[in-house]
């Protein structure tokens, strides 16, 4: 069986890496760190929801990986393990371009989207490894909407005072595709009747404020949807608990990294109930999600790479009983270092 060729890009970069490897060793120098990266499309590129497009990546110095995952999330979304995800793409070498391919952007989604791409080391003892890149592309509709719906039951019934929730709402189009239009990126305004019943919050969120009857109005690219609430709670008024997800981090690989939640508080005194999750970077296994300090193992990267991470808190009456109180999200970047 003859040696299979590869395109003459990836065979020059080949030859380098092998004469840089005969070249440390015989001088004992320092490699340059070639990261593994996402080379198509790139980051801040504007797609339309449905098309189909080229990805590729560059393995940058790592020789070991044996095939390219492409996922899509949307942005905020929790990352989730391989089993469980939606795969956009597996491609090996024998993909052309080697490790890359056609993937289409999910219909469903606008607004802006993570592109994330791993990349499966099988080498020798680094079985199980995995590199990754991700890069955030702004996704627009491919034709004009229509209309504007909510994925509620109408009148939206509430009844827990100081509840934070995202606007359950979605734009149809003239494909007869339903999008999801909600969250910060999508182009969305919000707006309320009563501020006392209901309150527009950033981001696309709204808090269940007291007892009453509100109109929530969404306008996006010229139409406009509107929505009754009803709140009917004999609840006292409720303070909104802050959450604060502590500073910025960076790290190097195989630290423990310690996530700390004790600078979040309630108006009221109220005990707390936490819930971190991750949103940016691939999945992590993070430990003790549900507590005021969660922690996670920095995993081995080729270059320096974002891990971000959503802190919500809640107030509780007791250890067992919620009274129900949200925060908005509080987040916390950690950057990974080789």
């Amino acid at each position: 069986m003859g040696l299979r060729r590869f395109p003459a890009g990836h065979t020059i970069r080949f030859r380098l890496i092998l004469f840089l490897l005969a070249w440390s060793a015989a001088y004992g120098a320092v490699l340059p760190a070639w990261a593994f990266r996402i080379e198509t499309p790139t980051e801040g590129a504007a797609l339309l929801a449905g098309q189909s497009l080229d990805v590729a990546v560059d393995l940058g110095s790592e020789l070991g990986v044996s095939r390219v995952l492409y996922y899509w999330y949307r942005m905020g979304e929790e990352p989730v393990v391989a089993q469980q995800a939606n795969l956009a793409l597996a491609a090996t070498s024998a993909a052309t371009p080697p490790f890359g391919g056609r993937v289409t952007v999910p219909n469903g989604m606008l607004g802006t989207m993570r592109l994330l791409a791993v990349g499966e080391v099988t080498r020798g003892r680094l079985a199980g490894q995995e590199e990754f890149d991700e890069i955030l592309v702004r996704v627009d509709p491919p034709v004009a909407l229509t209309g504007i719906e909510f994925e509620v039951e109408k009148p939206w019934r509430l009844d827990t005072i100081g509840k934070i929730l995202e606007v359950p709402v979605v734009g149809q189009f003239a494909d007869g595709a339903t999008r999801w239009i909600g969250g910060a990126s999508s182009g969305s305004s919000y707006e309320s009747s009563n501020e006392q019943v209901i309150a527009v919050l950033p981001g696309g969120f709204v808090r269940v404020e007291g007892k009453g009857k509100a109109v929530l109005t969404v306008n996006n690219r010229g139409r406009e949807g509107r929505l009754e609430v009803s709140v009917n709670s004999e609840a006292e008024p409720n303070g909104a608990p802050t959450a604060q997800a502590g500073p910025d981090q960076t790290v190097k690989a195989g630290t423990t990294v310690a996530l700390g939640a004790l600078q979040s508080r309630d108006p009221d005194g109220d005990p707390l109930r936490y819930e971190w999750s991750q949103v940016r970077g691939n999945k992590v296994s993070l430990l003790d999600a549900d507590s005021a300090k969660a922690t996670f193992v920095a995993p081995k990267v080729s270059a320096r790479r974002l891990f971000r991470f959503k802190l919500r808190v809640t107030d509780m009456k007791g250890p067992d009983t919620v009274k129900g109180a949200d925060s908005l999200p509080s987040f916390v970047n950690v950057w990974v270092i080789p």
